[in-house]
């Protein structure tokens, strides 16, 4: 249901400031979209959208004229930027799609609100609020917002072929503001079955960002299901999908109260769970840290299981880090015959938050104070030396670990203070 209005983009000086200068002709610029869309269903929003009926350069001059900074980060399509935080403004100049391939359009700018309208993808985005309160909401959109109804503006086909990323957006908005009853007869659903292939044609960071959006939503299951039963998780692996894991990982998401994390819920997608060959997910654009972080997770290095001891849960704490090893322990819940509610499981994920990473006593300096001199062989002790600490389970004091350098500082020919 539609709740009071927070429209709390309106109080920031900034956008009251920017708002003003758009609009020294009457209804020059308006807001438009998700914050519109938000605001109205009471969510607080960062990203403003304006539409205006000013061309780019305008713009620039206007805002630029009065000390704010106006970046043209897509003036091709008409899209200025002002980073004022906590929000970030885009200001696009009215338009109309005269050529599209579905990926790239060409555009012509205009001066009406009801083109613009019309090249939007769903009713819930083309909800245009005045700078005096008034609402312009010429598909109804107010009115899918309160049924919770994702709905594409004219043909599905139509708007789809524009732009093969409104495929995912369809699931995405969904997964935030739809209901969980959608049906494989839907003729959107229906649509984007047909044209699932064009996703292909889109590049790996698009469909990596669309698709991950729809991975962080509260309850996705409901769309990830559909999309699995019309092909296109298939199409985004290349490989067969089930979802009967990600299904488990929900269950024990909700029933445990534990923090969504993407990462676990697109390796429950992925085949071969157990094993995941980065080469083999092509259609998605990680970056060098979340690659790391993917073959952590997958890694058969450590043997997690709900009878892990403290001194294991310190080993691999002190091997990984928290995250990790939580991150390990849920998979290892989702992948096991282990029921959502599993006190043994819950168990080890509290005693895994509790634990205090060891920390090693030893520094370079010990050593250096021995009388060695700097240089490889100093790199060599320590390493020995912390693996007997490892395998003491961490209870070899400083003392103790200084005798054993010593020791091995002898045994390797080197004289000591």
């Amino acid at each position: 249901m539609i709740n009071k209005i927070q429209y709390n983009f309106l109080q920031d000086k900034t956008c009251k400031k920017i708002m003003s200068l758009l609009n020294k002709k009457e209804d020059t610029s308006r807001f438009v979209g998700g914050c519109v869309r938000d605001s109205l269903i009471g969510i607080d929003t960062k990203d403003i959208d304006i539409a205006t009926k000013l061309e780019p350069n305008d713009v620039i001059n206007i805002l630029t004229s009065a000390s704010i900074d106006a970046i043209p980060t897509g003036i091709d399509h008409g899209t200025i930027s002002v980073f004022s935080k906590p929000f970030i403004f885009e200001i696009t100049t009215l338009r109309s799609d005269i050529k599209t391939d579905g990926r790239h359009a060409e555009v012509i700018f205009s001066d009406s609100w009801e083109k613009d309208a019309s090249r939007r993808d769903f009713t819930i985005n083309s909800i245009y609020l005045k700078q005096n309160g008034d609402i312009y909401d010429p598909y109804n959109g107010i009115q899918d917002l309160k049924e919770k109804k994702v709905i594409f503006i004219g043909e599905p086909n139509e708007r789809i072929n524009e732009d093969y990323l409104r495929i995912l957006r369809f699931f995405r908005f969904n997964a935030f503001y739809g209901n969980n009853n959608i049906k494989l007869s839907n003729n959107s659903v229906e649509a984007c079955a047909t044209y699932k292939n064009k996703i292909k044609k889109l590049s790996s960071e698009r469909i990596h960002n669309e698709f991950f959006k729809i991975l962080n939503s509260t309850n996705p299951y409901f769309v990830i299901n559909i999309m699995e039963k019309i092909g296109i998780l298939d199409i985004l692996f290349e490989k067969k999908v089930e979802t009967k894991f990600f299904k488990k990982l929900i269950s024990i998401e909700e029933k445990n109260s534990l923090i969504i994390d993407q990462f676990l819920r697109f390796i429950s997608l992925a085949p071969n769970t157990k094993k995941i060959y980065l080469s083999d997910l092509k259609m998605f654009n990680f970056s060098k840290k979340h690659k790391k972080k993917l073959l952590l997770l997958t890694s058969q290095e450590f043997k997690i299981n709900n009878k892990l001891r403290k001194n294991d849960i310190q080993r691999i704490l002190y091997l990984t880090d928290k995250q990790s090893l939580v991150g390990l322990a849920i998979l290892s819940w989702v992948f096991s015959s282990s029921i959502a509610i599993d006190k043994k499981w819950k168990s080890i994920l509290t005693q895994i938050n509790k634990t205090n990473v060891p920390i090693f006593p030893l520094k370079a300096e010990d050593l250096l104070n021995f009388g060695l001199e700097e240089g490889p062989i100093i790199g060599e002790i320590l390493k020995e030396i912390e693996q007997d600490w490892i395998n003491s389970c961490f209870e070899l004091n400083k003392e103790e670990l200084l005798l054993k350098s010593k020791a091995l500082i002898i045994k390797k020919g080197h004289n000591i203070y």
